[in-house]
């Protein structure tokens, strides 16, 4: 379990490796499909009071691509286990601004994580980036490839940070993370974005700004098919965690076939649908996967 010692020793010294993989030596590029080369669709789907329903079938599903129906060739219902990764990510311009820091503030953000922790089987520890490092997107990078590699369908990269750039970083000299955004693109599982913040408004993230980090992780999460969302230390941070976590766990995980596996770097819209006779529900989910080029 993770506590508040572990997060001031992890911010002072190393990471803290992933339970589900050994990061070194893994090779870039995360593969877009599965076995038999299906396209993985998580769905989450809620009633309107926005509370996950996990009660439906395969039957209940409709799912399309390019507007045309496709054969649902895999599913995993919600509630299923789930290999979850977790990067924890901070600046020192941000909430915690010191390695040693104990408060109320560190201990609200490792609680937050430790929620987060819980939607997986069995729960990870955390990679956590050294206080102020600006290795956020090579550590991504590694997560995504070593997720990627392992067995089964129903997998979520987590990340919490204050999306701040490191202190000694300026907005001009911060380099585009454009092999870790790509490979979101191709992703076969969704990535979502934790802002841990003390503003109950939450930052503006912008490219070419001390918030450029959080703006690409955004992107990262919107292209895999994942969700970007705001938590507000001494607030409502324990909140979004939870419901984060309760998403994650009752997902539901569709494959199929595409019929156009060309290798065009092309994007094919994806569309899910619940059979009216299963009732009225609100979907999210992937809405186009790309097949990289070559």
């Amino acid at each position: 379990m993770l506590n508040a010692r572990n997060v001031a020793a992890g911010l002072a010294v190393s990471f803290l490796v992933l339970s589900f993989a050994a990061l070194p030596g893994v090779d870039a590029g995360p593969a877009q499909t599965g076995p038999g080369d299906l396209i993985y669709v998580p769905v989450v789907v809620t009633d309107n009071k926005n509370v996950p329903v996990a009660t439906l079938k395969e039957t209940d599903f409709q799912l399309l691509e390019d507007n045309k129906e496709q054969k649902i060739a895999s599913f995993s219902a919600a509630g299923e286990p789930t290999t979850v990764g977790i990067v924890l990510g901070l600046s020192s311009r941000g909430p915690v601004t010191s390695p040693g820091q104990l408060d109320r503030v560190t201990k609200d953000i490792l609680n937050a994580v430790q929620l987060i922790s819980e939607a997986g089987t069995p729960a990870p520890r955390a990679d956590q980036i050294p206080l102020d490092a600006d290795s956020m997107f090579s550590v991504m990078q590694k997560n995504m490839d070593a997720l990627a590699k392992q067995p089964g369908s129903r997998k979520v990269l987590v990340v919490v940070s204050d999306g701040l750039n490191s202190s000694q970083m300026q907005p001009s000299n911060a380099p585009l993370p454009k092999a870790a955004i790509e490979g979101s693109k191709a992703l076969p599982f969704p990535i979502h974005f934790l802002t841990v913040t003390l503003d109950r408004a939450g930052p503006s993230f912008q490219e070419g700004t001390n918030w450029s980090t959080g703006y690409y992780l955004q992107q990262m999460a919107d292209f895999s098919g994942g969700e970007s969302v705001l938590g507000q230390i001494d607030n409502d941070l324990s909140r979004v965690a939870t419901t984060l976590r309760d998403r994650i766990k009752n997902q539901y995980v569709l494959g199929y076939k595409s019929p156009n596996m060309a290798k065009d770097g092309k994007s094919r819209k994806i569309n899910v649908k619940i059979n009216p006779s299963a009732g009225k529900f609100k979907l999210t989910f992937k809405d186009r996967f790309i097949v990289p080029k070559g």
